[in-house]
């Protein structure tokens, strides 16, 4: 039955996620209608040899798959329609009906975008990190825009933590309460099943154990369409972090260019007995703020853009907390008491109502 155990973590151990997504992620870009499954295969094949998936045995990774869903709408791109699977033969799909591996898609799905928000968060910490970051405020344009580039870029870096926050949480969550937990009780079954119909019954009951935790049960469909919001909300972070650190780089190479055009100046004013020593600088150059190309007013509107996002996160995870004390579930319900442990989430709500 590795099958059934590899079938979820072959997205969450190891590195075999992170090389694959980095490995497909410029062709999983491009709309859905254009995605090519043989070069997805050629690149998870590559990401198999260069994570630690290429340890396991290869009766297993020959049965591995490429498999790329009906596009639905014309929105959608490579990353809504791509999955993994198994290819499943007799006697195994005695067990693994068609229905099982529908339901296996859909918790491979689940994952895929949970292992996606972790590795764009995590892209953004190269981006973002507080040694970039301190340079770029010390490189960057001064006066008020710097100031305010500056302060903008700081508040990026703490909602990234946030985010952060959450998705380890969770993804904690997934993998010890909800995928090694109904593991477990399926091995104790399993171990003491007697027949062929006790296997299934097994399996059937592992399946639905683990689709009811993981927010996909008929009875956590607003608390998955919720958290659907927040995963949209932390990607939409990721683009607005890549544009504010790139604005800031452009603004730190203007102001380096600046400093080296006005050194030169003031060497040839230096060398020169005819031109005096105070022309190092034409109106709109100066070595402390570039060339002038970042304005207020530019930053503002960064500033208006990453409130939207902020806003958005935070209704969308207040929505998405104050629904799990209502599931039925009591790993569930738990969920919240680790999301929340400082009460950190608690003081904020009480603080907006106050």
């Amino acid at each position: 039955f590795f099958y059934t155990r590899l079938t979820l973590f072959f997205t969450i151990k190891g590195d075999f996620h992170a090389v694959l997504m980095d490995a497909i992620g410029t062709d999983l870009n491009e709309p859905a209608s254009s995605i090519s499954a043989y070069t997805l295969t050629g690149s998870l094949e590559t990401a198999i040899r260069a994570s630690n998936a290429q340890f396991d045995p290869p009766y297993i990774l020959d049965k591995l798959r490429v498999s790329t869903q009906r596009a639905t709408g014309k929105d959608e791109i490579g990353w809504d329609v791509f999955s993994l699977r198994y290819a499943v033969s007799a006697p195994l799909d005695v067990v693994f009906t068609e229905q099982s591996m529908t339901k296996y898609l859909r918790i491979f799905t689940f994952l895929w975008q949970l292992k996606r928000v972790e590795h764009s968060l995590n892209g953004t910490w190269q981006t973002m990190k507080p040694a970039v970051t301190a340079s770029l405020e010390r490189d960057g344009a001064s006066g008020d825009a710097g100031s305010l580039l500056a302060q903008e870029m700081r508040r990026c870096h703490t909602l990234r933590g946030e985010m952060h926050h959450f998705v380890s949480n969770l993804q904690y969550y997934v993998m010890f309460e909800v995928l090694e937990g109904s593991w477990d009780g399926l091995t104790k079954e399993m171990a003491s099943a007697q027949d062929l119909d006790a296997i299934v019954e097994a399996h059937d009951k592992y399946l639905a154990s683990v689709t009811r935790k993981a927010l996909l049960g008929p009875k956590s469909q607003l608390l998955s369409h919720t958290l659907g919001g927040i995963f949209d909300c932390i990607l939409r972070f990721r683009g607005f972090a890549d544009r504010l650190y790139d604005v800031a780089k452009d603004a730190a190479m203007r102001r380096q260019l600046a400093r080296l055009r006005v050194t030169q100046r003031l060497e040839s004013a230096s060398a020169s007995a005819s031109a005096g020593t105070t022309w190092g600088s034409v109106p709109g150059e100066d070595a402390a703020g570039g060339d002038g190309l970042l304005s207020v007013e530019f930053v503002l509107e960064m500033k208006t853009q990453l409130d939207a996002v902020a806003d958005d996160y935070a209704k969308m995870l207040d929505g998405f907390l104050n629904l799990l004390p209502l599931q039925t579930h009591v790993d569930l319900r738990f969920l919240r008491f680790r999301l929340d442990f400082s009460e950190f989430y608690s003081n904020k709500e009480k603080g907006r109502g106050g």
